[in-house]
């Protein structure tokens, strides 16, 4: 394997060549680190902390273990990253502030413990949107990083630079989290696969708070073959291959009516499924009325950082009245410093209104016979750094706590990634999958070539 096959890789055709002896775990790693070194500062500034000795070290002893017969992880010697806000021992875990960079994590979270198991080779920590408040990739610590397919445009977030290092081909895996979109938005807007799973499918300790009601970590890959390993590597779970027929039907209200290739991308690629048009027009209301961020924000933080005593500031209250954060960040967190809280009657009000939008949702879904609910992960093309992103659908499975994908669905005449988001019931991870293969087959030409 040469240095420009390692680019666009997949994760299987990485076991396929490390197995066979086309490669090995060293040599896989320095493609890695190369592609970073040459490309990352300026245009794309998608790493915040880089362990290039460590992961040397890594993938010399994968190597090793392979030569005496003892590979047995689904991903031994492949090189990954991890965003910012997840824990990995005796590495910082600054969550996109300059406030937090010194932050230094004393053990594993448990999905990265998981990630070592399979023998992955960790190699840094990927930057991100400023403690995963927002989705244009403003962070205090690193600036904003870039779209991997165009200069000065917003790569999505909070998951920005997961995204953007897979797109860009740093490494075929990234782990972002995702607390309304975070990396479902991050893979529309860079031309990859990434999942949301049911609440609760995935351990969230040692992963820096937003909402725990909300946040979950997920992969980001450039393939849905790719995504299934991840997804099954990090879940624990099978998920099915085949089963019961893909009913689609499309959210008609969840399309801006001036975006027409945006539009067009998404029915196009459901098509093949015969979707059936759903109209729900108060979805995107009840979805922003049961948002629990704003309630949990600033007592998880705290929470977090009590016991953190390198941390500049503990609490959001600090941070906010500091203004030692991007400014992009100013009115997130000046509001939610002032939030009333979960000591609020409020807050047991939009707990029950969760509960009620996901019974709505199931009953949407009986009533007219579908099985997935299709829609853009977002309404609007990718904006220009310093502008406020708007038109984002990701907050339905973020609130209902059902799983969602997002999957490219091509590319707009100015050449930027569309994505479409598919949305089932809970613990129906294996349709998104499956559906997300049937998307990918029928789209043409693939979404992997470089940037």
């Amino acid at each position: 394997m040469q240095y420009a096959d390692y680019l666009i890789a997949s994760l299987s055709s990485l076991q396929q060549a490390l197995q066979s002896g086309a490669v090995t775990s060293r040599q896989l790693t320095e493609f890695a680190l190369q592609r970073i070194a040459e490309v990352d500062q300026p245009r794309y500034n998608a790493i915040t902390w880089l362990f290039a000795e460590e992961a040397l070290a890594a993938a010399d002893a994968s190597d090793a273990q392979r030569q005496r017969g003892e590979a047995s992880g689904q991903l031994t010697g492949i090189p990954v990253l991890i965003k910012d806000n997840i824990e990995v021992k005796g590495w910082p875990t600054s969550a996109g502030s300059v406030l937090l960079r010194d932050v230094i994590a004393h053990e594993d979270a448990p999905l990265v413990t998981t990630l070592r198991q399979q023998g992955a080779i960790l190699i840094g920590k990927t930057a991100m949107h400023e403690l995963a408040a927002g989705i244009t990739g403003a962070s205090s610590l690193s600036g904003f990083t870039h779209n991997a397919w165009r200069e000065g445009r917003a790569p999505g977030g909070s998951s920005s630079g997961s995204a953007v290092a897979v797109a860009a081909g740093y490494v075929p895996l990234a782990i972002g989290s995702d607390t309304a979109g975070s990396v479902r938005i991050p893979a529309a807007f860079n031309g990859l696969f990434g999942l949301r799973m049911t609440r609760g499918a995935l351990s969230t300790q040692g992963i820096v708070p937003l909402s725990p009601t909300q946040d979950i970590p997920g992969p980001l890959v450039r393939s849905a073959a790719d995504l299934r390993i991840a997804s099954e590597i990090l879940s624990g779970q099978h998920f099915a291959r085949e089963g019961e027929k893909l009913r689609v039907g499309i959210w008609q209200e969840g399309f801006a009516t001036d975006e027409h290739e945006i539009n067009q991308a998404v029915y196009a690629a459901v098509n093949g499924f015969s979707p059936e048009t759903v109209s729900w027009p108060q979805l995107e209301s009840l979805a922003a009325e049961a948002n629990i961020i704003g309630y949990e924000f600033a007592e998880a933080l705290a929470g977090y950082l009590a016991d953190k005593p390198r941390a500049q500031f503990h609490t959001l209250q600090e941070i906010a009245a500091s203004e030692l954060y991007h400014p992009q960040l100013t009115n997130v967190f000046k509001t939610r410093a002032a939030h009333p809280g979960t000591d609020s009657a409020g807050y047991a009000t939009v707990q029950q209104r969760q509960r009620d939008v996901y019974q709505q949702l199931e009953a949407m879904f009986t009533q007219h016979n579908i099985n997935l609910l299709a829609y853009p992960v977002v309404r609007r093309a990718p904006v220009r750094h310093g502008e406020m992103q708007e038109g984002s659908n990701a907050l339905v499975s973020a609130v209902t706590g059902a799983p969602a994908i997002s999957i490219p669905a091509g590319l707009s005449d100015d050449g930027m990634p569309i994505g479409v988001e598919l949305l089932a019931l809970r613990g129906r991870e294996d349709l998104l999958l499956r559906a997300a293969e049937q998307i990918e087959d029928a789209l043409t030409p693939p979404l992997s070539r470089m940037r």
